[in-house]
C-alpha cells in the first residue's frame, strides 16, 4: 500500500470512541513492537499485527512508522517530565521550611526515577532517533524547556520564600540541574551504570539541595 501523503503524518485525533480505542491499540502495539526491535528493524505491518489491526487501518491514525513513534514519545515524556520539577509547590505541610522543600526536591527525583524506569527501553530509542529526526528532536527539546521551566519557576518561589539565594541565576541553574538528573538517570538504566536507587535519589537531592544553598538538615 502507498504511503499516505505528509498530511496524514499529522491526522486529527479520531472523535469517536471506537477510534480512541483503535488509536490507544496502535499505540500500545507501537511500543511492544519498537522496544522488541528498535525503531530501525520496527515494521508498519508488525505494529498492526500485534494491534489486531488491518494494516491498511495504521494509515487511518498515523501517516508512517515515523509518525507513531513520534505520537508514543510525545505522550511518554509529557508523563516524564511532568514528574520533575516540583520542588516549590505543593508537599507536606509539617517541618521546616527548609525541610519541606527538601523533602519536595526528594519526591520529585523519586518520581522522575520511578518513570524513567518504567520507560528504559523507550528512553533509549528517544536518544537514538533524536540524532536523525528533526520532529522527534524538536520534541525532546520541546519537552526539556518545560521541565527546565517548572524547576526555574520552583527556584524561583524558594527565592521568594527566602530559602534560596536572590542572586542565584534560576534559568541557568534549572538548566544545570535538570542536566544533571536527566544525565545520571540516563547513565544508570540506559547504559547499565549498576547503581542502587535510592543511594542515586538520596545523592542527587543532596547535590540539588546543596546547589541552590538550603540550610542543611537541623
Amino acid at each position: 500500500m502507498p504511503r499516505p501523503g505528509p498530511q496524514a503524518d499529522a491526522a486529527a485525533l479520531p472523535t469517536t470512541e471506537r477510534g480512541r480505542r483503535m488509536r490507544a491499540r496502535l499505540l500500545a502495539a507501537a511500543r511492544e513492537v519498537f522496544e522488541r526491535d528498535g525503531f530501525l528493524d520496527a515494521r508498519v505491518t508488525d505494529i498492526s499485527a500485534a494491534a489486531g489491526a488491518a494494516h491498511g487501518s495504521f494509515y487511518t491514525y498515523f501517516g508512517s512508522k515515523t509518525a507513531v513513534f513520534r505520537a508514543l514519545v510525545a505522550e511518554t515524556m509529557e508523563d516524564l517530565y511532568a514528574s520533575l520539577g516540583t520542588a516549590g509547590e505543593g508537599g507536606p505541610p509539617d517541618g521546616s521550611p527548609a525541610a519541606v522543600a527538601r523533602q519536595r526536591i526528594d519526591a520529585a527525583n523519586r518520581r522522575f526515577v520511578a518513570m524513567y524506569r518504567e520507560n528504559t527501553a523507550l528512553m533509549a530509542l528517544f536518544e537514538q532517533v533524536t540524532t536523525f529526526d528533526p520532529e522527534v528532536r524538536a520534541l525532546r527539546r520541546a519537552a526539556r524547556e518545560r521541565m527546565v521551566g517548572r524547576v526555574r519557576h520552583s527556584i524561583e518561589q524558594l527565592q521568594r520564600d527566602g530559602l534560596v539565594a536572590a542572586d542565584l541565576d534560576a534559568e541557568y541553574s534549572a538548566h544545570a540541574l535538570v542536566a544533571m538528573v536527566n544525565g545520571l538517570v540516563h547513565y544508570w538504566l540506559v547504559l547499565d551504570g549498576g547503581f542502587e536507587q535510592e543511594r542515586v535519589v538520596a545523592t542527587l537531592t543532596r547535590l540539588w539541595a546543596q546547589a541552590l544553598g538550603l540550610p542543611a538538615r537541623g
